[in-house]
């Protein structure tokens, strides 16, 4: 209201209805009033009659764009003035009136004061700094925010010097030089707009915009605009600095990301996402969601349309832990748990989708591998007791439907501890990998093969016909695994000896025909090893040579 009140020109604000709503001082001097009365009279009752009509035309068509009247006031039955109305259209449909009396030149204020007090009340609260200077190049007019900004001296504003309000300018600057030839080459070229951002030496940093001012192609000057934008730059800063720290993040976090917006087309892919998409080549920015090649776990039906991850969660649809398969670059097949979900910027307005996606693979192949361990043989890769155990378990309940005999092998490597003690635990291995090899080349597929411990492997032979037949096998293998071991090495002197037990006569439980077969095979190396023997409940009795 200070500021109000000390305008050098009479300033109202009126309703709509040209009621006055406010007055300053030098308003109310030409009203002839202290103050806006309390019943807050109409502007109408100071117009002259006769000009009535002008005055409510021009009332209704103010606008933003400041207008002028010229009228006559009638303060009271003796007393009228001319005026100047200058008029604007204010907040909620209110007019600003800055009037002047015509009988102001009679104290030396011409129309360029008038002008410049008028300007100066309007741009007074702008938050930018403003200065106008004429054509040659004098300071005609600033609001306090640009003394504010420049901290231009006092004596210097009120010569309204602009070379010197320049040279003041110019000591705050990083780069004087560069903003001095700017300000002459716009002197020189008086038609240009220009607009650039300028650095303090105390960190500040300004916006600047400048232009001309015509009258009917007349250069009357320039408006200079000055608006600290130190702290916009700074949160520009932070958030560009931000922004590089969370594209680091997910630039190098092995997890796959990728988001579309709302129309289903990819704006953010990190590089782990690239690479499994294959566009290391290419930029995936703005491509269609439904360019992205993708398989269910099946590695064989493709997600299309609402399958495709990004597209359930655009629709709404919160993705836990799937799984799909995607081919990289370089042709393997990666396993990916996907989550995901949609983006939304308010409560209503779905802003996108974004899924990640892990890749299992490798700890699927360890999965994978473990399992391969738990019931295989490390060293020949054969499966071991526990797998046996169960394959045989299924076979013997088959067998039992469709009345099958099942036989039960149980082969131990004659003389074996010799090869370690000899030549090595290295070349005992390669001969129990050998002899596994041997032993799955002399049996069916729907056979049964295990490395039963040490030296020792037990075989299942599902659907045999009868005991000859079975004998028949055992007495093969024996024979084939002695020729395997003679070419292997000569100088081993192994054989093999083999137990055997047939279901249903020597039993139908797993343990008890492994156990029968494996007193067979005992029964066997007491008569003389490398041979064959069925399991009896009464054996052949052995010879005494003692």
């Amino acid at each position: 209201m200070d500021i109000f009140n000390s305008l050098p020109v009479a300033v109202l604000q009126l309703a709509s209805n040209t009621q006055i709503l406010l007055s300053n001082n030098q308003a109310n001097k030409i009203l002839g009033w202290k103050q806006v009365p309390l019943d807050q009279p109409l502007f109408t009752h100071f117009i002259h009659p006769n000009e009535m009509d002008k005055f409510l035309d021009f009332f209704s068509a103010t606008g933003e764009i400041p207008s002028l009247f010229f009228a006559t006031l009638q303060t009271s039955a003796h007393s009228t003035k001319l005026v100047t109305i200058k008029a604007t259209l204010g907040k909620n449909d209110t007019r600003l009136f800055i009037i002047n009396q015509q009988d102001f030149r009679a104290c030396g204020c011409g129309q360029t004061c008038q002008y410049t007090a008028i300007l100066e009340a309007q741009y007074q609260n702008n938050p930018g700094g403003i200065l106008m200077v004429n054509d040659r190049m004098k300071m005609i007019s600033f609001n306090n925010e640009f003394v504010k900004i420049w901290g231009v001296p006092k004596a210097v504003l009120a010569a309204r010097d602009e070379e010197a309000s320049l040279r003041s300018i110019q000591v705050k600057l990083l780069d004087a030089d560069n903003f001095l030839a700017k300000v002459k080459a716009l002197y020189n070229n008086r038609t240009k707009i220009s607009t650039d951002e300028m650095r303090l030496k105390d960190g500040r940093i300004l916006y600047r915009h400048t232009y001309p001012v015509q009258s009917n192609g007349k250069y009357l000057g320039r408006v200079w605009y000055f608006l600290d934008i130190t702290p916009l730059k700074k949160a520009q800063l932070q958030v560009e600095q931000q922004q590089i720290f969370q594209k680091a993040i997910l630039d190098n976090i092995q997890d796959a990301i990728v988001a579309c917006n709302s129309e289903g087309k990819i704006d953010l892919m990190n590089c782990a996402a690239r690479a499994l998409y294959n566009f290391t080549e290419t930029n995936p920015i703005g491509k269609d969601i439904h360019q992205l090649v993708q398989f269910a776990s099946d590695q064989v039906t493709p997600l299309i349309g609402q399958n495709n991850p990004l597209q359930k969660a655009l629709s709404g649809e919160t993705i836990e832990n799937d799984e799909i398969i995607v081919t990289s670059q370089n042709g393997r097949q990666h396993t990916l748990r996907v989550n995901g979900q949609s983006i939304f910027h308010s409560s209503s307005d779905n802003g996108g989708a974004v899924i990640s996606l892990h890749d299992i693979t490798d700890m699927n192949e360890t999965e994978r591998q473990l399992k391969f361990m738990a019931y295989h043989d490390d060293l020949t890769g054969l499966p071991n007791r526990r797998l046996f155990h169960d394959l045989l378990l299924q076979t013997l309940k088959q067998a039992t439907r469709n009345k099958h005999k099942v036989g039960i092998l149980f082969l131990d490597m004659d003389n074996f501890k010799l090869v370690n003690d000899q030549h090595g635990h290295d070349a005992g291995d390669a001969l129990l990998i050998a002899v596994g090899k041997t032993l799955q080349s002399c049996l069916r597929k729907s056979d049964l093969l295990c490395r039963w411990g040490g030296d020792e492997f037990v075989m299942g032979l599902p659907e045999s016909q009868g005991t000859d037949e079975i004998m028949t096998v055992a007495k093969k293998i024996c024979t084939t695994v002695l020729d395997c071991i003679q070419t292997k090495n000569h100088i081993f002197n192994v054989s093999v000896t083999i137990g055997i037990s047939i279901s249903p006569g020597h039993g139908n439980d797993p343990d008890l025909l492994i156990r029968n077969a494996d007193v067979a095979m005992y029964h066997a190396k007491k008569l003389g090893k490398n041979r064959c023997e069925l399991f009896s409940n009464d054996p052949i009795p052995i010879p005494n040579f003692a």
